[in-house]
């Protein structure tokens, strides 16, 4: 697996306290939006509740300094795995298998490790991912 240089850094002092939690902003359609960002990447998470659009939409954003996460990616926990697909760097409710694995895996811990091809990034969001944004219970 190979590491970027502020990777190493945040290995060799552990886990750090969050870069920042969890952000939820709500637009003016009522979508719900939810943003995290630490060393090498960002999230960015979009729910509908309250079905802004038909069918209600749900997205996942991953940006990384190394370009777009494509391909199988694995969100670990202390506990388990949760893998899902990430194509172009997104996970869409159209792969409702993936989209609920993502989720369910963000619901289960605050603190991951998300590996994408041979980068790992350490992430802790503080708490746990809110909502289910859609997912299948």
């Amino acid at each position: 697996m190979k590491y970027t240089l502020p990777m190493l850094l945040v290995v060799a002092t552990g886990f750090i306290s969050p870069a920042m939690a969890w952000e939820k902003t709500t637009d003016f359609r009522g979508l719900e939006i939810y943003d995290y960002a630490t060393i090498g990447i960002s999230i960015k998470i979009v729910c509908d509740p309250d079905g802004a659009f038909i069918p209600p939409i749900y997205s996942a954003r991953f940006e990384t300094g190394q370009g777009d996460i494509d391909g199988s990616t694995a969100l670990r926990t202390a506990e388990a795995a949760y893998t899902f697909d990430v194509s172009s760097g997104s996970v869409l409710m159209d792969d409702p298998e993936s989209w609920s694995t993502l989720i369910h895996g963000l619901r289960s811990s605050s603190r991951f490790e998300l590996v994408a091809d041979d980068d790992v990034y350490l992430l802790d969001t503080g708490t746990p991912f809110p909502t289910t944004c859609g997912a299948a219970e």
